[in-house]
């Protein structure tokens, strides 16, 4: 029943979303301020309360070799950036990452339950760190000038892990905290593909063409990402672990990038590749997380 509820949560948010781009100049206009409107009240708000609700050290190890990957897939794609900038090569890097919050989230704690969002919300909370260079690179290297008043909520996932982590140091989290958790995935999974179906259509990226070194340079990456994800889920004999590896190796793009291009100014054929086409690997992974659990 959950799982049908996150997927109905999909396709509503994927309708409102593709609605946004017959809004007219307006709302396309307002489009960077909802987007950051979601960073601070979903990622951020998830990100606080899994670093929180930590009980023991061990708890972190499987999301911190989960996460490991995106650091490699980063490395890979800043090799490869050749005349482009810096921030432009990390953005095509995190168009292949896993979709830790927007998918894997949703639809493990759909399947194994309660372990498997604990598991895949600390995942994302790692994965703060090298979303946080991410970003910091494309707010350096953005074609539209940012403001220095905007970092604070740019950032706001790494910040969010940061307090969660200063309180959990100073007491455990209170049981009313688990609510989030447990919504989390629904709510998730309607903004997530809201804002992500409305970044794709939106002009800004709609006019990107896509060239056969994009495709070159999507496919390399990708590659690298489920060879990493792969391995993870063969060797790992915890099941909730091999659920979110393979989700994660085999799942739908990444839903920030569209999101940040339109953000940051950039035009990558990448991202809108990973966009249309990273989407065919998505049935591969439901069907391995079910035959796992």
């Amino acid at each position: 029943m959950s799982l049908a509820i996150t997927f109905g949560a999909y396709l509503v948010g994927a309708s409102v979303g593709s609605a946004v781009h017959r809004g007219g100049p307006r709302l396309r206009r307002g489009w960077p301020v909802y987007l950051r409107l979601q960073l601070v009240a979903t990622a951020a708000l998830l990100g606080l309360v899994s670093a929180w609700r930590l009980t023991a050290p061990h708890q972190i190890v499987a999301p911190l070799v989960l996460a490991a990957g995106s650091g490699l897939i980063l490395w890979v794609a800043y090799l490869m950036r050749g005349a482009r900038t810096g921030g432009l090569a990390e953005l095509e890097g995190w168009a292949v990452f896993p979709n830790g919050t927007f998918w894997v989230l949703p639809v493990a704690g759909a399947l194994i339950g309660p372990a498997g969002t604990v598991i895949a919300a600390l995942t994302n909370a790692v994965y703060a760190v090298p979303n946080a260079a991410c970003i910091h690179l494309m707010r350096r290297d953005a074609p539209i000038p940012q403001r220095r008043s905007t970092g604070w909520a740019d950032q706001s996932m790494v910040l969010a892990v940061v307090v969660g982590l200063i309180l959990h140091a100073a007491g455990p989290a209170p049981g009313g905290t688990e609510w989030v958790l447990k919504v989390a995935g629904p709510a998730l999974a309607f903004v997530g593909a809201a804002l992500y179906t409305g970044s794709v259509f939106h002009p800004h990226n709609a006019a990107v063409s896509r060239t056969g070194a994009d495709y070159r340079r999507w496919m390399i990456l990708t590659v690298v990402r489920i060879v990493y994800l792969v391995v993870l889920a063969l060797i790992t004999r915890s099941t909730a672990v091999a659920v979110i590896a393979v989700l994660s190796a085999f799942g739908p793009p990444a839903f920030n990038p569209p999101q940040q291009a339109v953000l940051y100014g950039y035009r990558s054929g990448v991202v809108m590749i990973s966009a249309r086409w990273g989407w065919v690997f998505l049935p591969v992974g439901l069907v391995l997380a079910v035959l796992i659990r």
